[in-house]
């Protein structure tokens, strides 16, 4: 399982989104101080992090959470996979990812876009990309760098990799 800190190298940065303009960064901590109150409390929510960047109308978001186990991890994933529902999402056709993946088309905030989904491990991930032409290809390399960053810090590596990687 990752901690905090990994968690927020495992999103991608500047380096890796060159070209891109981060918008919104956001990385849990241990007592989920971050993303839970009083009021919204977040008893066995998984550690995660969030990142958005933009470039022109294009937007492009990655989320990571880390659970406990590798049960944990397919129940969050089956749970993620049901929040594209059958009808305004479809199901495209994408060479695996990780240990396992899924991606989706569909309608979200800017239009038609792109979800892969992926578990690695403990780890269950997203690229989501929207704005301008719906470009799978454009997510699955996003997802590729997400999965390559998730895999080296899970080796003990300080994760680096683009997504040229």
């Amino acid at each position: 399982m990752l901690d905090d800190k990994v968690v927020g190298q495992v999103l991608p940065d500047a380096k890796a989104m060159a070209g891109w303009d981060e918008e919104k960064r956001r990385v849990d901590t241990a007592d989920h101080a971050v993303t839970c109150t009083a009021s919204a409390p977040c008893t066995g929510k998984p550690l995660s992090g969030s990142v958005r960047f933009s470039s022109g109308d294009l937007i492009t978001r990655f989320l990571v959470e880390t659970l406990p186990s590798r049960d944990a991890a397919k129940s969050r994933l089956a749970e993620t996979y049901a929040s594209y529902p059958v009808g305004p999402f479809k199901k495209v056709d994408s060479p695996a990812l990780g240990s396992e993946s899924q991606a989706f088309v569909g309608p979200l905030a800017g239009g038609d876009g792109v979800s892969v989904v992926v578990r690695s491990g403990t780890v269950v991930a997203s690229v989501t990309t929207e704005g301008g032409q719906v470009d799978l290809p454009a997510a699955r390399r996003f997802a590729v760098m997400l999965v390559n960053r998730i895999e080296q810090a899970q080796a003990g590596k300080t994760p680096d990799a683009g997504p040229g990687a």
